[in-house]
This record gives C-alpha cells, sequence and structure tokens, in this order.
C-alpha cells in the first residue's frame, strides 16, 4: 500500500475497489486511527 494507487485495470470497477480497500482498512485499526492524528482533524477523535 501507500499514497500513490495504481490505475484501474481494464473491467475493474471502482466500487470494487473502493470496497476492498475499505475492508483492509478496516484490519488494521492503527492505520484507521492515524488518520485522525492530524492537529486540523484531532477534535473529531475526543
Amino acid at each position: 500500500t501507500g499514497v500513490a494507487r495504481s490505475p484501474l485495470r481494464s473491467g475493474e470497477k471502482l466500487a470494487d475497489r473502493v470496497h476492498a480497500q475499505l475492508s483492509d482498512i478496516k484490519l488494521r485499526p492503527d492505520l484507521a486511527r492515524s488518520f485522525f492524528g492530524h492537529t486540523s482533524v484531532a477534535y473529531i477523535s475526543d
């Protein structure tokens, strides 16, 4: 994984890709929690 993602392959659906990536994030609570560490959104985690 990383910031840059590969483009959709021929016949691949965006919704399927998004669901797969969200499922991966769901399995990594540390990653999901890190999204809210920046000071501009830290208030959300209160």
